[in-house]
């Protein structure tokens, strides 16, 4: 089964913490979710919680695990998780109201 993603995902590193116990870092952040890479992996389906480190404040958040990537110690890389949000944070509506004025970059063909 494959999910569609509703909203534009933009490369944005934020770090956040997983129950306020697991720290991780975004890859990409959107209205609907996001994707992190952390040391540990979660099974899809996995209700989280937590927040977001914004301007030096917490945007609290919940979400269920789309999907999972587990990592390789031996390598030294990390798991990968995409999170949907229950309910977008209302604290990271800023954010995306900047990054929705930003210029768009062209792809010269």
């Amino acid at each position: 089964m494959t999910t569609r993603r509703t909203s534009l995902r933009r490369a944005l590193r934020l770090p956040l913490s997983l129950g306020r116990r697991l720290p991780a870092l975004t890859a990409d952040v959107s209205r609907g979710g996001f994707q992190a890479e952390l040391p540990q992996v979660f099974l899809p389906g996995s209700k989280v919680h937590g927040f977001f480190l914004v301007d030096g404040a917490e945007v609290d958040f919940t979400g269920t695990v789309a999907w999972a990537e587990a990592g390789s110690p031996m390598a030294s890389t990390f798991s990968r998780i995409g999170v949907a949000f229950d309910v977008t944070p209302k604290g990271l509506e800023p954010l995306f109201q900047q990054l929705d004025a930003r210029k768009k970059k062209v792809k010269a063909r």
